[in-house]
């Protein structure tokens, strides 16, 4: 790839992933133009660090920021996550949003854009899911998804952007929302209140914020393209996952794991195999360094108030 500006647009800086990839652009030398629709104070002795006020449901706004910015690389984080996101029309908007920064990316010579997907894009299986495994998006939001991959795929082959999709699986992390699983349970047992874990023998891939964050970081500044699995090379139950919270907390006791019918897939996991050999990133974080993490920023927090 050609020597390029350090320059680098990204979206969705204040989410629960978005955040976290700050501080690993800063470490590889980026210049971060983070964009906000309602624009952040940005601390002026930090010129690495730059919260710009762009509303991305905007075309023209959207367009006179990279006109102004130029950047050479794209981060794009943004999407409605939370809620009752997997069927909801924003979902629509949000694919046109990642097609409009495209468009203003290329015509501001950007060479370079990386977004994030889903793992919610596969057929699933037993197996660990791999890159090439067909896709079968099944709700608005992974339809939205795997629809804006392939065309924005196609709009980067033509216009000779290089281009990398993340597949995430499943996040937990700091400050995520109280009705996911980690933050739930934490919330909980701190409050002496029992958690119900109604499935608890379903397999998931759930990899740290942090870690995620930093891996799309080191995807976004290597020339690896097309697909890469965001993910752990293995999955945990959602029992056991629950468990290390507890005895964390010393709440085994408020505990309880049951196997309820679901019509879910057992395992969902994916095969790291391209992040770890292609982009050459090393997970920093296993299951219990990231609990003890999460909890000690929430202590910090509490007697901070």
């Amino acid at each position: 790839m050609e020597k390029l500006n350090r320059k680098v647009i990204i979206t969705g800086a204040t989410g629960l992933i978005g955040k976290e990839a700050l501080e690993p652009l800063k470490k590889l030398g980026f210049e971060i133009f983070a964009l906000s629709r309602d624009k952040i104070n940005s601390d002026s002795s930090d010129p690495e660090l730059n919260w710009i006020k762009c509303d991305l449901f905007d075309s023209t706004d959207i367009k006179t920021t990279f006109e102004k910015i130029k950047p050479s690389f794209l981060l794009n984080f943004a999407w409605k996550t939370t809620g009752d996101y997997l069927e909801s029309n924003i979902n629509f908007d949000f694919l046109k949003v990642g097609l409009d920064l495209l468009k203003y990316f290329n015509e501001n010579g950007g060479k370079r854009a990386v977004f994030a997907g889903t793992c919610f894009e596969y057929q699933y299986k037993e197996t660990p899911l791999k890159e090439n495994d067909p896709p079968d998006p099944q709700a608005v939001y992974s339809k939205c998804k795997n629809y804006l991959r392939e065309l924005a795929s196609l709009f980067c082959l033509r216009n000779n952007i290089s281009f990398g999709w993340g597949r995430v699986f499943y996040v937990f992390g700091i400050n995520e929302h109280i009705k996911r699983l980690s933050a739930h349970a934490i919330d909980n047992f701190q409050n002496d209140k029992e958690v119900i874990i109604n499935n608890g023998e379903l397999i998931r891939a759930y990899m740290f914020s942090k870690d995620i964050a930093a891996a799309f970081v080191k995807f976004l500044d290597s020339s690896v393209e097309g697909i890469v699995n965001i993910c752990p090379g293995n999955g945990i139950s959602l029992g056991d996952f629950a468990s290390k919270i507890a005895r964390k907390l010393g709440k085994t006791n408020l505990l309880k794991i049951l196997k309820e019918p679901v019509n879910q897939p057992k395992i969902i996991v994916g095969d790291n195999t391209r992040l770890i050999q292609e982009v050459e990133y090393k997970l920093q974080y296993d299951y219990d360094k990231a609990i003890d993490e999460i909890l000690s920023f929430n202590n910090k927090r509490e007697r901070s108030k």
